[in-house]
């Protein structure tokens, strides 16, 4: 464990886990923290495709709905165990990304991308307009998902430690991975697929394998937000959504898995806030998003660490 979380992790999951003793932490600002670390925990399962594999996802929106719609679905019927609500969406994400991945990383660069894209559109259309998913309008008035008999997930503050213990364990799963020889030839890929080819890795499956292993965890973080919504719609599914994380990985900083963890916290928190003040908010999110692109190329993981360099190489001595 002190291997794959450092000191300075320990710290922060500690701070997280006391953040919400704190006076001033409102049932909005547990909310808020919620979504905060829910997407910064998509935007990090993304990563393991984009920053460390090479692999541009338009298709992570339709897992995240996936996830959602799978837990609506039991929710709805009266099945209300969490961990039933997590299996069945990891079985339902898991098979419909066996699907994708198997068409998808037959193909290099932009179409894989496009490929993804086209999938997670087919996705969204079926369930914008099938009724027995509730159509437009999506699944609504669910009831809370129980942690375990007599325990439900009722409470703002539940949800937060939930979402805390989630992002914890997937950050944990994503550093077991980066760190393995699993990781390395992912990592090979990037650089040079022709190469990993060459020294006899089966390329594609590599890429089966991560892609699987990024949508399970973005649709386990989907199959939460019912709880925390009370709904699932297919705008979750919608391919905005997925350029939506493309952004947080880029904010926070590209094979990094921190970086996309405070990238996806920014942007939720930046969207939030400044959509209490003005109606047209995407268009300083925007400005905001093009300055961290123009100044700081590297994400804000990134920035901080040429800082840091500068600072050293400054120092007198």
């Amino acid at each position: 464990m002190s291997k794959l979380l450092s000191w300075r992790g320990g710290l922060v999951f500690t701070a997280l886990a006391v953040l919400r003793l704190l006076p001033w932490m409102a049932k909005y600002y547990m909310l808020l923290a919620f979504d905060a670390l829910l997407f910064g925990a998509v935007a990090m399962s993304l990563d393991l495709l984009m920053g460390y594999t090479g692999l541009v996802s338009f298709g992570h929106a339709a897992f995240f709905g996936l996830g959602a719609y799978a837990t609506a679905v039991l929710l709805e019927r009266g099945v209300l165990s969490l961990w039933l609500c997590l299996g069945f969406a990891a079985v339902v994400v898991g098979v419909y990304a066996l699907t994708v991945s198997y068409f998808a990383t037959s193909r290099r660069g932009i179409y894989f991308a496009l490929l993804t894209l086209i999938f997670a559109e087919v996705v969204y259309t079926v369930f914008r307009y099938t009724q027995a998913f509730g159509g437009s309008d999506g699944i609504q008035g669910l009831p809370p998902p129980k942690l375990a008999p007599g325990i439900a997930l009722d409470s703002p503050a539940r949800l937060y430690y939930l979402v805390v213990a989630y992002l914890l364990l997937a950050y944990l799963a994503c550093r077991v991975i980066v760190r393995s020889h699993f990781g390395q030839v992912l990592v090979a890929i990037r650089e040079n697929e022709d190469r990993a080819r060459f020294l006899g890795y089966n390329v594609q499956r590599y890429k089966m394998g991560v892609c699987l292993i990024s949508a399970v965890l973005t649709g386990l973080a989907g199959a939460l937000y019912p709880g925390r919504s009370a709904y699932a719609t297919p705008d979750l599914l919608h391919w905005s959504v997925s350029g939506e994380f493309l952004i947080m990985v880029m904010i926070g900083g590209l094979g990094t898995l921190v970086g996309p963890i405070l990238g996806g916290a920014f942007f939720i928190i930046l969207q939030e806030k400044v959509s209490s003040y003005v109606q047209w908010y995407n268009i300083v999110v925007g400005l905001v998003l093009v300055l961290i692109v123009l100044f700081a190329p590297r994400g804000l993981l990134g920035f901080r660490q040429a800082l840091r360099r500068r600072a050293g190489r400054e120092a007198p001595g």
